[in-house]
């Protein structure tokens, strides 16, 4: 049986996806979950969900929700570039939202536990905004429909 030549084998693509290159899982989540995590990641492109969205998005969450008072005050994001983004905790379960409509039913059902947890605790902790009902850009999703800091419209 002939064998293939060392030029040859050197020359041979890689044929580990990038998803499983990376190290690790995902903080409070399974393995497997940070795996199908990863895969949906890196399939999509879109500007919500992009490589590594997932667990910067719950690291920021989870500093939002540990800072200290009673009462936490959303702010927008200063700059609009995803990474930058991720400053408004809004568009952070934004990002989450996404991520967990575009996961299979196991995994899907793993993060949406964690974010569910974490959206009680926002939704204790944040107030609801008294002209939420007239601005028709914040009527899709309940975490926009908080009061954010200092600002009296947010756009």
């Amino acid at each position: 049986m002939p064998r293939k030549r060392p030029g040859a084998l050197r020359a041979a693509p890689d044929r580990t996806p990038v998803w499983l290159c990376e190290p690790g899982r995902i903080s409070s989540l399974s393995l497997a979950t940070s795996a199908a995590i990863r895969r949906v990641e890196y399939a999509h492109e879109d500007y919500e969900v992009y490589p590594g969205v997932t667990s910067a998005a719950l690291l920021r969450y989870r500093l939002f929700l540990a800072r200290p008072g009673r009462i936490l005050w959303p702010s927008l994001a200063r700059c609009s570039c995803p990474g930058c983004s991720l400053d408004d905790v809004t568009h952070v379960r934004d990002a989450l939202a996404e991520v967990l409509a575009l996961l299979p039913a196991r995994p899907r059902a793993e993060l949406s536990r964690l974010v569910t947890r974490l959206d009680r605790r926002l939704l204790r902790r944040t107030l609801p905004s008294p002209h939420s009902a007239s601005d028709p850009w914040r009527s899709r999703a309940w975490w926009r429909m908080r009061l954010y800091d200092g600002e009296v419209d947010p756009p």
